[in-house]
């Protein structure tokens, strides 16, 4: 189970939403980025962990690097 907050979900949701308006491709719905984040949460716990932290909060500075990732390298599939 992922625990993370509802604001860090829109503050990653906003950020993904400016990316794909910068690349010129459509928007997802809010309820639809909900998997992608925690899939991509969860694949950043999983290679920086080294104690199995699954379960727990996640740390800030995971999250931080999740949102810099959104920020910086989008890439969507046409």
């Amino acid at each position: 189970m992922l625990l993370y907050t509802e604001k860090q979900l829109d503050k990653a949701y906003r950020i993904d939403c400016k990316a794909r308006t910068l690349s010129n491709e459509p928007w997802v719905i809010r309820e639809d980025f909900r998997p992608l984040y925690e899939n991509l949460l969860e694949a950043y716990m999983i290679a920086y962990s080294e104690d199995d932290i699954l379960g727990a909060d996640i740390p800030e500075y995971l999250i931080n690097s999740v949102n810099d990732l959104l920020e910086s390298t989008i890439t969507l599939d046409t």
